[in-house]
């Protein structure tokens, strides 16, 4: 039995608490209207279109003794049953059902607080990295009031829309909101609507209004168009639109970017060689071309600069750089643009040249099947090569100074005979001390860093 009154007293608490939200839900608002989300002080804040119009009301549809008051008390329409509040702009309302409160609510008339741009300008001043924007219009102050009396203000915003640049990696390709705007290597400048939000900050009673916004400096000459307040849509009006005059840009970028000149056929030879990167490693000679590709016709001028460690050993001033890495070790290259006004931030290429490498089989199958065909070596960063080829006789029969080439196993456009050919190589590594020369090999020398000088046996066999 006791179980079951506490159970009857948790159910009747719940109804005690579930009554308030049922009433309030028997409220019906009819007209183009906006509610305000969580207003601070008060239940419920209404922006309709125009309280002008017929259909714009507030109705109690549920039962029982109905008033509506205003803050101060003031009874303004009341009766038994479903009631129907004809509302005015910047006003308070108390809705009473059987002398018990069940909701409070403030009303605004939109229609007389749009913004006036009739006599706004909207203009840009030339910035790097931001470019400022300021507003001056007739802004009518948005505010509503709690029925302690407070009065506090309903934020409004305002969007930014322009034309930048951005950087698409598909050579130019862009969807279909956007145009190539200049091609370049590894991609292109497309243009790009940019848009921004910015914070209307407004005072408590001034219309007109004055206010300086921060975007981001386009990166191509271009139109600022503001849209203020995000009720207007919502509320059926066009959007109060003001333009800016054509903005001249003066922002700075680039998109550099490396094209690597592979040698030979080899891949063992040339590690890691890609494209567009900014981490490259190679065999020297490594040869790059660097291709800046700033946001023109903005970007005027151009810089580049090659660093071996710490010591800066180039620096250039054309658009795109050809380089070719000739010793071993690490690398760094940075790139700026640049015009009357601005610098880009320097973007940089770390390169890594690596140790001179050389190893040589001992069999090659000359059978046309497209496997170890020829007579090649392994290497890497040789500046130096020279390979001779005798056979059982001692007599020259193959010779060459490219390593990435080798013997297809003819001599004088004949196949030669399969068995065992006798191999000298020397060779310089660009890791090499230029005070280090070729030596006769000898087991009490060790041999110098970078500096090759090998023979022995190749064996050529035709079979598979």
């Amino acid at each position: 039995m006791a179980m079951n009154l506490h159970h009857l007293r948790y159910i009747l608490l719940l109804l005690l608490c579930l009554l308030p939200l049922w009433l309030q839900a028997q409220v019906r608002v009819s007209g183009t209207h906006y509610e305000l989300p969580s207003p601070a002080g008060v239940d419920h804040v209404y922006l309709f279109a125009d309280l002008a119009a017929n259909d714009a009301y507030i109705r109690y549809a549920g039962q029982g003794q109905v008033r509506w008051t205003d803050y101060n008390g003031r009874v303004v329409q009341q009766g038994q049953g479903a009631e129907t509040l004809y509302p005015e702009d910047q006003m308070g309302y108390m809705l009473y059902v059987s002398d018990s409160l069940i909701s409070s609510f403030f009303v605004i008339d939109y229609h007389l607080h749009r913004p006036d741009f009739s006599f706004a300008t909207l203009t840009a001043d030339m910035q790097c990295a931001q470019t400022l924007l300021d507003l001056n219009a007739s802004l009518p102050p948005l505010a509503y009031v709690t029925p302690l009396g407070a009065r506090r203000l309903i934020d409004r915003q305002a969007t930014v829309t322009y034309t930048s640049l951005a950087w698409s990696e598909e050579s130019g390709k862009s969807d279909s909101t956007q145009t190539t705007a200049s091609a370049g290597v590894g991609g292109a400048w497309v243009d790009s609507t940019a848009v921004e939000i910015v914070q209307i900050k407004q005072g408590a009673d001034e219309a007109v209004f004055s206010q300086t916004f921060a975007v981001a400096a386009p990166f191509r000459s271009t139109v600022f168009t503001l849209v203020i307040d995000p009720f207007a849509t919502q509320l059926g009006y066009s959007p109060t639109t003001i333009e800016s005059d054509e903005y001249a840009a003066v922002a700075v970028c680039a998109h550099p970017v490396s094209v690597t000149t592979t040698r030979g056929t080899n891949y063992e030879n040339e590690p890691g060689r890609p494209i567009d990167e900014t981490t490259l490693t190679g065999s020297a000679p490594l040869e790059v071309h660097f291709i800046a590709n700033g946001n023109k016709p903005t970007a005027l001028y151009y810089k580049w600069q090659i660093f071996k460690g710490s010591e800066m050993i180039a620096e250039r001033y054309d658009e795109d750089q050809r380089y070719t890495f000739s010793d071993y070790g690490a690398y760094q290259v940075k790139c700026w643009v640049s015009n009357d006004m601005c610098v880009s931030d320097s973007t940089v290429f770390n390169l890594s040249v690596s140790e001179s490498l050389l190893r040589v089989p001992n069999v090659f199958t000359p059978n046309g099947d497209g496997v170890n065909d020829e007579f090649r070596v392994v290497y890497r960063s040789l500046a130096e090569f020279h390979c001779w080829v005798y056979n059982r006789w001692g007599k020259l029969v193959f010779e060459w100074t490219d390593p990435s080439k080798g013997w297809d196993g003819n001599i004088s456009g004949k196949p030669a005979a399969e068995g065992a050919y006798y191999y000298i190589i020397r060779a310089r590594g660009t890791d090499a001390d230029p005070k280090n020369t070729y030596h006769k090999v000898t087991k009490k020398r060790l041999p110098d860093i970078g500096v090759y000088q090998l023979s022995g046996h190749i064996n050529l066999i035709r079979g598979h």
